[in-house]
C-alpha cells in the first residue's frame, strides 16, 4: 500500500514513511504488525531472497496497474470484441467446471466490463485463447458424435433381422420393466389416477390407441377414483389434460419416454 488518497503509509516500527507497507499477523498472539522492508525482515525472521520475491510480484502488479491505467488515460475502453468474446465463454461455461487460471481471468473480465475499462493486453490474447480452445474442444466433440452416428448407422444397416427367440425376450423385458415403472410410479405419487396397465411393443408396432384415436406403440392406461379408465400415448397423457396433477403426467411421460429410447 503506497500512496493512496492523501495518506501515507508509515512503519509502525521506525515510522518511516513507506510506499510499499506489508501488513503482518503473529500466529502466537494474532497480532498485526504494519511494516517497512527492514523492519518486516527482522520481525518476520525471513531471508532477502524471499522478500525479493515479495518484492518482485509486487512490482509487477505495479507495472500491470500502470499499464492499464495507461490505456485507459489514452482513450482506450472494454472493447466490443472483448464483449462478443466473453459474451461466447459465458454461453458456453453453463454448468461447467472451470480451472482457477480461467475462473480468475473470467472475473477479472467481468469486473473489466462493469467498469468498462481496458483489458491488459495480456489478459486480452489470454481471453481470445480460451475462446479459441472451447471452439476445438465444440469441433472434436462435434466430430466424435458424428463419427459414433456414422457406426451407428453402419451397424444398423449391417444389422441381422431378430430371431423368434430374441424377439421374445425383449418383448418379455419390456414388459417387466413397464409393470416394475407402473409399481413406483404408482407408489410415489399423490394423484387420484393410478396406472392401470402398460402396453409397449418392442419394435415400435401399433398396440392401441390414445383417446384421441392416435394409434401408438406405447399406450398407457389410467383409472381413477370412480372406476374411470382411460387410455393415452405417452404425448396425449400430458396433452389432453385429464390426469392430475399434472407433475405426476409429467412424471409417466418422461420415464416411459426414457425406456422406449433405451429400446
Amino acid at each position: 500500500m503506497g500512496h493512496h488518497e492523501g495518506t501515507q503509509y508509515r512503519c509502525e516500527a521506525c515510522n518511516r514513511p513507506l510506499k510499499y507497507q506489508f501488513v503482518l499477523r503473529s500466529l502466537n498472539d494474532q497480532r498485526v504488525y504494519k511494516l517497512g522492508v527492514s523492519c518486516f525482515l527482522s520481525y518476520a525472521g525471513i531471508s532477502q531472497m524471499t522478500v525479493n520475491g515479495i518484492q518482485s510480484h509486487v512490482n509487477a502488479a505495479s507495472k500491470y496497474r500502470d499499464q492499464i491505467i495507461a490505456r485507459y488515460k489514452t482513450g482506450k475502453r472494454f472493447l466490443g470484441d472483448e464483449i462478443n468474446i466473453l459474451s461466447f465463454i459465458v454461453s458456453r461455461l453453463r454448468n461447467q467446471e472451470v480451472d482457477d487460471e480461467h475462473r480468475l481471468l473470467y472475473k477479472k473480465a467481468q469486473l473489466f466490463k462493469q467498469i468498462d475499462f481496458p483489458m491488459h493486453p495480456d489478459d486480452n490474447r489470454a481471453l481470445r485463447a480460451w475462446k479459441r480452445e472451447i471452439v476445438i474442444e465444440e469441433q472434436k466433440q462435434q466430430r466424435l458424435l458424428e463419427e459414433r452416428q456414422e457406426e451407428e448407422q453402419r451397424l444398423m444397416t449391417q444389422a441381422k433381422p431378430l430371431t423368434k427367440q430374441q424377439e421374445e425376450i425383449l418383448q418379455n423385458y419390456v414388459i417387466i420393466q413397464c409393470n416394475y415403472i407402473a409399481n413406483e410410479l404408482n407408489k410415489n405419487s399423490n394423484s387420484e389416477w393410478k396406472i392401470e396397465s402398460i402396453r409397449m411393443s418392442h419394435d415400435c408396432s401399433v398396440v392401441g390407441s390414445c383417446i384421441c384415436g392416435k394409434g401408438s406403440s406405447l399406450i398407457v392406461t389410467l383409472k381413477n377414483g370412480n372406476g374411470l379408465a382411460l387410455s393415452f400415448d405417452l404425448d396425449g397423457v400430458f396433452a389432453h389434460s385429464v390426469v392430475t396433477p399434472q407433475l405426476f403426467a409429467r412424471q409417466i411421460q418422461g420415464t416411459f419416454h426414457g425406456l422406449r429410447s433405451d429400446i
